[in-house]
């Protein structure tokens, strides 16, 4: 049996179902002006051609079918295809068969034979509509579907990031108070094994230290380790001082994540500063500082930031801070304690990206509105990180003032900032102070989607913006010193920080 021709657009597709062969002919030849026609003589055949596909938009329908009933058909249609639409036409006006067909079968009209052309035109197309609107009603509960499937995986997989992210920033401050605390060459490197193999699921780890008579102190925790060693020197700024090998293959045979990296390197360089120290009988604060650098690093290394960006901003926070002592406001709150804190707590500002998916911290151009939420979080991560580690009983002192930076750095003078929309003095001093260096900074440097803008140009667009995001007098501490400023961003300049000479280019993405 050959189907009659039918139009190019499948979208206008009808099934017609007719037992009677002079019937189905007619119609067939009538509908096909206007539609794309198959037809069959039986439910059973009808839905094994719906099985096979393409299925139609409209399935027309007559009641007295061989086998089932047409209600029985359209009942199953709906059941197994609810985007196609049922209309039955059939010779048998009572009523019964009208309610059976629309309550039971669920058509969208029902037509009793003979049926004017016009009519019969009518109700195929509005059930073509009616299609449409299922399909896209459909569509549109999938995405919607998806979305939530996508979201509850995504907060699921944000919460395990910043409870893994916050286990190790405690765990890695510990290590640091214990290096301070630590005597000789063996409790470094033992420290070091004992860290990397409790984090890193017992992995079989290895620690080596070099003295000044090239001997060598060894510490080794966990299984033998296979062929595959991901190696870490303990680098200072003399060299070498030892390496710590990780075996790149777990227990379970999974391979180190990069974050896994990321934890080992800040792991060697804390380790690394305090053999350096103890072998050069140098100040202890050294390795705590290098600590905190190294738990910065954990965000940096996954943001845009330029290489140097730490260093940079903490020494503008403080020139910035030591021009307060110009301004009788802040004279007495601003002393040696208060500028040796905001130092040390100043790489912790971004701590919080830690907990930021690659995919919106990585992002080389703008973020969208629902991206940009998310990358708003850092802020109360970084906070909810420190005041975890503050709360285990391992406090320093700078660590509160960490906390206050990383939760308030981006709120702005007039209150239009967040988390928290606070506004003038209420923003802590030590956070009002980051945001100055830190968009400074973000200014002068060069970002994936931004050259880098001259420190001349820098200072005109943070003056321009005194008393609406940020503190005037802090501008004006930046201005005063503002030799000292371009001297530091002169000697800390990464290699590709090449002032431009056109007019002002895209602000940076600080975040």
């Amino acid at each position: 049996m050959i189907d009659p021709p039918s139009l190019p657009d499948p979208d206008r597709t009808v099934l017609l179902v007719e037992d009677v062969a002079s019937v189905r002919e007619g119609l067939c030849a009538l509908l096909s002006r206007s539609y794309s026609v198959r037809f069959a003589a039986s439910a059973e055949e009808a839905e094994a051609m719906l099985e096979r596909g393409p299925r139609p938009r409209v399935l027309l329908t007559d009641y007295q079918l061989p086998g089932r009933d047409g209600v029985a058909l359209l009942r199953r249609v709906q059941e197994r295809w609810p985007e196609v639409v049922g209309v039955m036409l059939t010779g048998n006006a009572e009523l019964d068969v009208a309610l059976r067909a629309v309550h039971e079968g669920g058509a969208f009209r029902f037509l009793c034979k003979p049926c004017r052309h016009e009519a019969l035109r009518r109700a195929l197309d509005e059930a073509m509509t009616a299609s449409e609107t299922a399909l896209e009603r459909e569509r549109v509960a999938g995405e919607l579907r998806f979305s939530r499937a996508s979201l509850v995986r995504f907060n699921r997989e944000l919460e395990e990031r910043v409870i893994t992210q916050t286990d190790r920033l405690r765990r890695l401050h510990a290590f640091a108070v214990d290096l301070n605390r630590a005597r000789g060459l063996r409790e470094p490197a033992t420290l070091a094994a004992e860290v990397v193999h409790e984090v890193l699921d017992g992995r079989g780890v290895h620690v080596q230290v070099w003295d000044r008579d090239d001997a060598s102190v060894e510490a080794s925790l966990g299984p033998e380790m296979s062929a595959r060693m991901h190696r870490a020197a303990l680098e200072t700024c003399d060299g070498p001082v030892g390496e710590l090998v990780v075996d790149e293959l777990g227990p379970d045979g999974e391979a180190l994540s990069r974050t896994d990296v990321e934890f080992v390197a800040s792991v060697a360089s804390s380790a690394a500063v305090a053999v350096h120290n103890e072998l050069r009988r140098a100040e202890r604060d050294e390795a705590q500082y290098a600590t905190i650098v190294a738990l910065a690093r954990l965000s940096e290394q996954r943001d845009n930031e330029t290489g140097k960006h730490l260093e940079r901003v903490s020494e503008y926070c403080r020139v910035i801070a030591e021009g307060l002592r110009d301004e009788p406001e802040y004279a007495a709150q601003v002393d040696d304690t208060f500028v040796g804190d905001l130092v040390r707590s100043a790489p912790l500002h971004d701590i919080g990206k830690v907990g930021i998916p690659d995919s919106i911290l990585m992002k080389p151009g703008a973020l969208n509105d629902s991206e940009w939420e998310v990358m708003k979080t850092h802020s109360a991560i970084g906070a909810q990180t420190l005041d975890s580690v503050i709360r285990s009983g391992r406090n320093q002192g700078f660590l509160e003032m960490a906390r206050d930076i990383a939760a308030h750095h981006h709120e702005k003078w007039d209150g239009s900032g967040y988390p928290s929309g606070l506004a003038g003095e209420r923003i802590p001093l030590s956070a009002r102070i980051l945001s100055v260096a830190d968009v400074y900074d973000a200014l002068t440097t060069v970002r994936p989607y931004k050259a880098a803008w001259s420190h001349r140009e820098a200072l005109a667009y943070v003056q321009e913006h005194a008393g609406t995001q940020f503190d005037p007098a802090l501008v004006r501490s930046l201005l005063r010193r503002g030799q000292a400023v371009d001297e530091i961003r002169a000697r800390l300049a990464d290699s590709l920080d090449e002032p431009a000479e056109d007019a002002r280019r895209a602000l940076p993405r600080t975040a």
